[in-house]
């Protein structure tokens, strides 16, 4: 019952960075990368969020407004509620394979790359871009899996002083691909499938879209070229954003 809401235990917070936190909950959900479940605070309202695991479910969020200011006041022993998983996941193909992940855009990357077998993770390569070197995700535990990381800043504080669609350019270019997954601004990941179309790689992108109704498909606020993000989505071939 994806429409039920399940209370689960939080038994561990990361400090990702100065305003994302990790959060373990003691539940397994059946899950696939790409996925998300929409997270209720009663009395306050519910919220959309990418998966970062889901044995055990691992939820990361950026403390960005009233709703996520709450979230960030809970502690080991509280509970959370949510309902899901919801929506259509990628999909892993080939075994050389570059993620690109801007920003918060990152969380579902990791969840994916965590499904690639282990012995194929050394081609792995994986572009993660921030403004600050303070404000980059999951660098330490994308390391931690095997996987090539490179980091992109605006202001250059770390890693190259490009953006991601530029370096995730050039490794296509000078390396075998075999697929490309993306997530972050819709700029930025539309540029991607654009070249990955030219360069004819196949390429999936998560859109992440505004909606009211809950992961439903009522209320039509994520609507897309004809499609709800919340049902259709979030994950759509790139070709989706190039036609």
């Amino acid at each position: 019952m994806k429409n039920k809401y399940k209370t689960a235990r939080i038994i561990k917070v990361e400090q990702e960075t100065s305003v994302v936190n990790n959060y373990i909950l003691d539940i397994k959900l059946k899950s696939k990368p790409g996925q998300y479940v929409m997270v209720w605070i009663p009395g306050q309202n519910e919220k959309p969020f990418s998966l970062a695991d889901g044995n055990p479910l691992t939820l990361s969020i950026a403390k960005v407004g009233p709703f996520t200011e709450k979230i960030h006041k809970l502690k080991v022993g509280d509970d959370l509620s949510f309902r899901g998983p919801y929506g259509k996941s990628f999909e892993l193909k080939g075994k050389r394979i570059l993620m690109i992940g801007g920003g918060y855009g990152t969380v579902p990357l990791y969840y994916l790359a965590s499904k690639v077998p282990l012995r194929l993770r050394k081609n792995v390569y994986v572009i993660i871009g921030a403004r600050t070197k303070a404000s980059l995700p999951f660098v330490a535990k994308f390391k931690a899996i095997g996987c090539n990381v490179m980091t992109t800043t605006d202001d250059g504080s770390t890693g190259f002083p490009v953006f991601t669609t530029e370096l995730a350019q050039v490794l296509l270019r000078k390396k075998r691909i075999d697929s490309v997954y993306t997530c972050g601004p819709e700029i930025m990941m539309k540029k991607i499938a654009e070249f990955c179309s030219r360069k004819k790689v196949f390429c999936q992108v998560s859109m992440e879209k505004y909606f009211k109704c809950g992961g439903l498909g009522l209320c039509g606020e994520c609507s897309c070229k004809g499609k709800l993000v919340c049902i259709d989505g979030p994950v759509f071939n790139g070709k989706f954003l190039v036609e």
